[in-house]
């Protein structure tokens, strides 16, 4: 750290970590919590006194070197550092690749995507011994440089300076080995050289690594260019520079006076939904009518919603520079919350601290009016019904609303609806890798693949099988396989103490209506087979459809390609395991 032109040496390490940890959310309240869980993985029974003790010496430190008095500014939950973009190099690099990124001309790019690169000196808080920020925070910020450098080098590339790039190339892959993208860069930057076999090298060099550390074969990308290459194809021409990221970085920026900031943190194995988070971000960055945007994140019993709601939330805060409020409503638990007092926690965030009113609509319209003309972002989580819904829409456009729900809330108007579905087997086994190592996961590939089967590619029911074997790491994966296999144990399998994949069924299951909950026993009978209208008259005991369309409405049905044919449906594996378990009304 600098203060003015002198370097101040931080030399306690727990300074080193509560300055690192306030930096890296310039201009947003770090709860003392947070700090503790990123100063100690077991924290002393004294643990909160401490930590404001450290963050009283960190604040001496830095008076002594000259810093303001009021750098670090004290909150009743916690503590704030005010830095403007320009004092940090984190901040100074979002905006370059901002910048970079909204540049149509390709050699400006270049010159300021090097120059954003130019601010890194190694590893990240490469000496701050911090479990919590190693874990969640390096790894983005890692990435975030990574990127930069990938779509410098294709830049750089299209443009014909392949002759300049390939000893820095070669640096990468020696630092990035398990990075593909990087050797298809140096592979074609040596093939469009004229050097044809140092290029196949580097093919045979990356195949061995990857073969020999995690026991898989390149990508497709780089088999294809191996091949390529092999032909002497003139269709080498490189990578082409793509205009759009996949998901757009959120850009780091002072929050400005009195705009909060509620969201949770983001997961730090948050894996793949890259098209899920694009629909949900384009929906909000290219609204252009007087209505307030809403998009609906809703779909089956633990498919990951809060995460990927959190997820864009974040990404989208530069989008809402008036701050971002989060309200968790409780609707799949059986007894949501009260919405007088789940408005009035919304208006406190506002600077509103009592309300006024009594009744439902006064609380409703006092947030309305509070949120007018502002560009605030609610996240409203685990909405129960419409009528949730509608009382914490606001009243003006400059807002925006991410909802969270069971229900696809088909009656409330003017939603952009997204669905995410069960990972898909890969993005499962990425999502295990990220829980239990690389190195475990390959070593018992197949019996992961089967885990990841069980458990229906669901993100809560493997992170349930993580955490579990997470306890046991000399246990092999085949273990934890065996109970999962007998379709008697498996849901009592899915469970730790503070999640429950049968509890989490139980309370979807409990919200239907006694014909709903009859049809869905009789559907789960069917053993996995997709089913048509025809099959739920069949089964119903009254109207089969409206039956049918309560439980698509509940996402415990959805609808299946029926290839313009008659409509077909089909039921998640674990949902049907758990409804062929229900008693039926009579049973003693």
């Amino acid at each position: 750290m600098t203060v003015g032109d002198r370097r101040v040496p931080i030399r306690s390490t727990k300074q080193r970590i509560l300055l690192a940890s306030l930096l890296l959310n310039a201009g947003r309240l770090v709860t003392i919590d947070e700090l503790i869980d990123r100063l100690w993985a077991d924290p002393p029974s004294d643990a909160r006194g401490t930590a404001q003790a450290h963050l009283g010496r960190l604040r001496r430190t830095l008076s002594d070197a000259g810093a303001p008095r009021r750098l670090i500014r004290t909150d009743p939950h916690g503590y704030v550092i005010e830095a403007a973009e320009e004092q940090l190099d984190l901040a100074r690099f979002a905006g370059l690749i901002d910048r970079a990124r909204r540049e149509p001309d390709g050699r400006r790019e270049i010159v300021l995507l090097r120059e954003a690169l130019a601010l890194w000196r190694g590893r990240p808080l490469g000496n701050v011994p911090s479990d919590h920020l190693q874990r969640n925070d390096v790894p983005r910020l890692v990435e975030q440089r990574l990127q930069a450098a990938e779509r410098r080098f294709e830049l750089e590339l299209d443009l014909g300076e392949g002759e300049d790039v390939i000893g820095e190339l070669r640096e990468l892959v020696n630092a990035e080995p398990f990075r593909e993208r990087f050797w298809a860069l140096l592979m074609t930057a040596l093939y469009r050289q004229g050097r044809q076999r140092e290029a196949l090298e580097c093919y045979r060099a990356c195949a061995a690594i990857l073969r020999e550390e995690v026991g898989l074969d390149p990508g497709q990308e780089l088999r294809d260019l191996h091949q390529a290459i092999l032909r002497r194809s003139r269709e080498v021409s490189g990578p082409r520079p793509r205009r759009e990221p996949a998901i757009p970085a959120p850009r780091w920026q002072a929050r400005p006076p009195g705009s909060p900031c509620q969201l949770p943190p983001e997961i730090g194995d948050f894996v793949g939904r890259a098209a899920e988070l694009r629909q949900i971000i384009d929906h909000f960055v290219s609204r252009r009518t007087s209505t307030v945007p809403i998009v609906a994140v809703v779909g089956f019993p633990g498919v990951g919603k809060t995460a990927l709601a959190v997820k864009a939330a974040h990404t989208l805060r530069r989008e809402f520079p008036g701050g971002q409020l989060y309200v968790q409503l409780g609707g799949s638990t059986g007894r949501p919350r009260d919405l007088r007092d789940a408005l009035a926690d919304l208006l406190t965030g506002l600077g509103e601290p009592g309300s006024r009113r009594s009744d439902l609509e006064g609380h409703a319209a006092m947030l309305r009016e509070r949120l007018a003309d502002r560009q605030i972002l609610l996240v409203v989580d685990d909405v129960a019904d419409v009528r949730q819904a509608r009382a914490v829409l606001p009243g003006t456009h400059g807002c925006g609303v991410l909802l969270t729900s069971r229900q696809r809330l088909v009656d409330l108007p003017g939603v952009e609806r997204v669905r995410p579905g069960p990972f898909t087997p890969s993005e499962a086994l990425a999502f295990l890798e990220r829980l239990l190592g690389a190195g475990r996961i390959q070593r018992e590939r197949p019996v992961a693949e089967e885990i990841a089967r069980l458990c229906g590619y669901l993100p809560l029911a493997l992170r349930i099988v993580g955490a579990r074997s997470a306890l046991r790491p000399s246990c092999p994966l085949a273990a934890l396989a065996a109970p999962l296999r007998d379709d008697d144990r498996r849901l009592d399998e899915l469970a730790t103490r503070d999640l429950q994949m049968r509890t989490v069924l139980d309370a979807s299951y409990a919200a239907l209506d006694p014909a709903a909950r009859t049809l869905l026993r009789r559907l789960a009978a069917l053993r996995g087979a997709e089913f048509t209208d025809g099959t739920a008259l069949a089964l119903a005991d009254g109207d089969g459809i409206r039956i049918l369309d309560r439980l698509v409405e509940a996402n415990l049905v959805e609808p299946a390609d029926s290839g313009g044919g008659e409509p077909r449906y089909r039921m998640h594996e674990l949902a049907a395991l758990h409804a062929r378990r229900q008693p039926e009304p009579d049973a003693r």
